[in-house]
């Protein structure tokens, strides 16, 4: 018994990612500023990395007055040239709305977006984006079922899964999927979740058969002043439609519940769950906004307004722990740390070069450039 574990332990402990900063996220335009996006659609068509949409306060903070702004911007990377420039696309070469938090899986057509966040709310919009003679191709695809925004999504062959997320009326259980080459066929749906999750990671492993994972995210039920941040880790089989709990993410000292982290599949085998909230700051913010909704007195209300003011700019930033979770043996194996502030409300990328995990939030409104890539031998 010793010795296996002990083989387990090294096995993932050789996954630990070597590092690189690819050039970061360029400004749309030129002279103009990049904060940086959260909830961005990123994914690779061919030897293309795409990264479009999002959300970012350009000009203050918004404890401070500042307005969220939902971007549209497209932009693209040709990771075969050595990542060398982004080429940022606007004008008619946008996407159709501004949008963020929307979910988005890679498939050899290019990427498939969906859903998300508008001015107007949430949108039950998809569409793929394809790249051709180095210009973004906008090709509509089948509604959701239902608008949703904070939802993982995986992928398979020309198969994209959508799971959880918020919907307009509460937190969603459901699993759908879309086969890309047969879109008359429309969304198809699966069983439901065991629990409504939100900001969850989903990982495609295919092996001997097909199995979709679901890590971590949160739950917060219709009343409740807080979320729940989980650290679940369940598994799908679309062969039986039946989901499983497997076990729950640890670092190797306890559970470690995460939310809005990132992952992605490696070697058939493993997925990789790049940082996340933990929820210690979070849930004391929602607790505060909570109270100052109820509160009738005004001078109480200013003191809850500097308590939340102060937890959002003394912000620590974000679990930069990398875990690897082993599908075939249900342990999770701390694989060192991201270098350097941690991106969430992004989605990790899968390459041949590497896993990329573009901008993305590291503080409470706070966006970064930064464009980090991991690759595990």
């Amino acid at each position: 018994m010793v010795l296996t574990v002990l083989l387990a332990f090294n096995s993932c402990k050789r996954m630990n990612p070597e590092w690189t900063d690819l050039v970061p996220l360029p400004p749309p335009l030129p002279g103009a500023i990049q904060p940086g996006v959260a909830g961005p659609f990123a994914g690779l068509h061919g030897n293309t990395l795409v990264v479009a949409g999002g959300a970012n306060f350009p000009d203050t903070m918004p404890w401070h007055g500042g307005k969220k702004q939902y971007r549209d911007e497209i932009y693209l990377l040709d990771m075969s040239a050595g990542a060398a420039s982004w080429q940022p696309r606007t004008g008619e070469e946008r996407l159709p709305v501004p949008v963020a938090y929307g979910a988005a899986a890679s498939v050899s057509a290019g990427v498939v977006c969906m859903g998300g966040e508008t001015e107007s709310g949430m949108t039950d919009e998809v569409y793929i984006i394809s790249v051709a003679g180095n210009k973004p191709l906008i090709t509509p695809l089948p509604d959701l079922p239902v608008p949703l925004s904070g939802a993982a999504a995986a992928s398979t062959g020309s198969l994209v899964f959508i799971a959880g997320g918020q919907a307009p009326d509460g937190s969603s259980r459901s699993l759908w999927s879309l086969d890309t080459e047969e879109i008359s066929l429309g969304w198809r749906k699966h069983a439901e979740m065991p629990l409504p999750l939100i900001n969850s990671v989903m990982a495609a492993v295919e092996d001997e058969e097909l199995t979709l994972w679901m890590l971590g995210g949160r739950t917060r039920g219709e009343g409740d002043d807080t979320s729940v941040i989980r650290p679940e880790i369940f598994s799908y089989s679309p062969s039986a439609d039946r989901w499983t709990l497997v076990g729950e993410l640890t670092d190797g000292n306890g559970v470690m519940p995460l939310a809005a982290g990132s992952g992605a599949a490696i070697d058939g085998r493993y997925v990789a769950l790049f940082g996340g909230n933990d929820g210690s700051v979070f849930n004391r913010v929602e607790a505060i906004l909570s109270a100052m909704a109820m509160e009738p007195d005004t001078s109480q209300v200013k003191l809850h307004k500097e308590e939340y003011i102060s937890l959002q700019e003394s912000h620590p930033g974000f679990s930069r722990t990398v875990i690897i979770f082993d599908t075939e043996n249900g342990r999770c194996i701390q694989a060192g740390e991201i270098p350097g502030p941690a991106q969430v409300t992004t989605i990790a990328v899968q390459t041949p070069w590497g896993i990329v995990i573009p901008s993305g939030e590291v503080k409470p409104g706070v966006r970064t450039t930064t464009i980090r890539m991991a690759k595990f031998r």
